[in-house]
């Protein structure tokens, strides 16, 4: 009987931290819903991409590869704004992601701020992203450093 009231005692408890600690970050979920935005993003299917890209940021907002990925929807969209948003965000999240960079510099010339797009695409150079050649040269036949 004394065992029964213990139960009863501290059922409530156990019950409010198995919610609570349901509810917290979930790396491998935001990853296995990160891979499956990707397919679907790659197949053009973007309202699904999105929907998987936001629910693997509800599971861990500090997935930096899910907002480079979001980034990308709205680029794709023309949502130049967002889209800088989001790969900013990935940014701060992982200094060294030459990716995010480079498209964020993308993003920065179609919402035509020139100088932040050649600052973006020097740091990704930096960083060792290849294929800037192009991007770089432009820059400096547009006087901007």
């Amino acid at each position: 009987m004394k065992s029964f009231k213990l139960v009863v005692k501290y059922l409530p408890v156990f019950l409010v931290l198995l919610v609570f600690s349901s509810c917290g970050v979930n790396p491998e979920k935001s990853g296995q819903l990160l891979d499956q935005g990707v397919d679907y993003y790659y197949h053009g299917q973007y309202k699904k991409a999105v929907a998987l890209f936001k629910e693997a940021l509800d599971a861990d907002d500090e997935n930096f590869e899910a907002w480079f990925w979001m980034g990308n929807y709205f680029e794709n969209i023309r949502d130049h704004i967002r889209a800088i948003e989001c790969y900013t965000k990935a940014i701060e999240l992982n200094r060294n992601y030459a990716d995010a960079f480079a498209n964020r510099a993308k993003a920065k010339k179609n919402n035509r701020d020139n100088a932040g797009a050649c600052a973006d695409w020097k740091m990704a150079a930096k960083l060792g992203k290849a294929n800037l050649h192009d991007d770089l040269e432009w820059c400096k036949r547009n006087g901007i450093k």
